[in-house]
């Protein structure tokens, strides 16, 4: 429920809220546990209900009334649109952040009082192996150069784990380009055999950090790959950087309709002249074909892995 509760905050706001109908899918033991510990605080009851789907009655919302020993969302315009409720579905809880952010702490075993670093990142602790852990609400926030300075002044010299709800691999390479390494919530919590969520800390330890292979920077329109320095000319640099954005991306595959808008010209006739182009900065053809790889029937795409590709601004 913690993994739940901390993307419901993330994605919204310090005063989000969550319906009991929304909390169903959760054990009453659980929901009890965190409204002793202030996690949920609940709120008034709901005295009215969201309109039908499509309705053009006029109305903001409609109105809840007993019926029988039924409790109804009734609709002014369609008895058959009436919606039954259960008495807990009226009921709202707001989540407190801070003691939210406390139950995480408190988890893995953490003092219950983190520390604030910036808007959005706390410092949890430390790990005894030295680690300083994080939490953030959204790795955006760490992309500022002043919030990782905050951040590496609060680990002082410590190893950075930062957790965060979603980490995609771009960020996940940015970040570790900067010193910290991103992991996300859900990698980083377990479940016990009550159904308590808890941090995982043997999974905060280091990861093996792979040396990357191909570096871009966008602002110096330069390349290296193994350490050689690729003289590309701006078309070719261009397009290799659409291989290198492409490939942390999800679908690793550039499309060739992609490249044809990108650049203007046919997939086939650009990606021969970079593999050409390649070869005239030193590598042998087959190491040329091998870094842009043909997806028959669909495009082409880096053969290296996305945690071998930095690109730089």
């Amino acid at each position: 429920m913690l993994t739940w509760l901390w993307k419901r905050l993330s994605n919204g706001r310090a005063e989000a809220t969550v319906s009991g109908r929304t909390l169903r899918r959760f054990s009453e033991r659980e929901i009890e546990r965190l409204l002793r510990a202030g996690v949920l605080v609940e709120q008034r009851n709901a005295d009215s209900w969201s309109l039908c789907a499509h309705c053009d009655c006029g109305l903001d919302a409609r109105p809840i009334r007993k019926v029988g020993d039924e409790l109804r969302a009734c609709c002014p315009n369609d008895v058959a649109a009436d919606e039954v409720l259960e008495p807990d579905d009226l009921r709202r809880f707001g989540i407190d952040a801070d003691k939210l952010i406390s139950a995480i702490a408190a988890s893995g075993g953490f003092p219950a009082a983190a520390t604030v670093v910036a808007d959005g990142l706390w410092l949890l602790g430390k790990l005894p192996t030295g680690i300083c852990v994080f939490l953030c609400r959204d790795t955006q926030v760490l992309m500022a150069p002043a919030t990782i300075l905050a951040t590496r002044m609060a680990a002082a010299s410590a190893p950075i784990t930062v957790i965060s709800i979603d980490v995609d691999p771009t960020t996940e390479l940015h970040l570790r380009a900067a010193g910290l390494e991103a992991r996300s919530f859900a990698e980083c919590v377990l479940v016990d055999d009550r159904g308590t969520e808890q941090l995982a800390l043997d999974r905060l330890s280091p990861i093996a950090v792979t040396a990357p292979r191909l570096v871009l920077s966008r602002s110096r329109q330069s390349a290296m790959f193994d350490g050689r320095r690729l003289d590309l000319t701006p078309q070719m640099f261009a397009l290799l950087r659409l291989f290198a954005e492409q490939a942390g991306q999800r679908d690793p595959v550039l499309r060739k309709e992609t490249i044809d808008a990108q650049t203007g010209r046919p997939a086939n006739e650009i990606v021969r002249d970079l593999r050409k182009a390649l070869v005239g900065c030193g590598l042998s053809r087959a190491s040329a074909d091998a870094l842009i790889v043909t997806v028959r029937g669909y495009g082409y795409r880096l053969g290296i892995a996305p945690a071998e590709v930095v690109v730089e601004d």
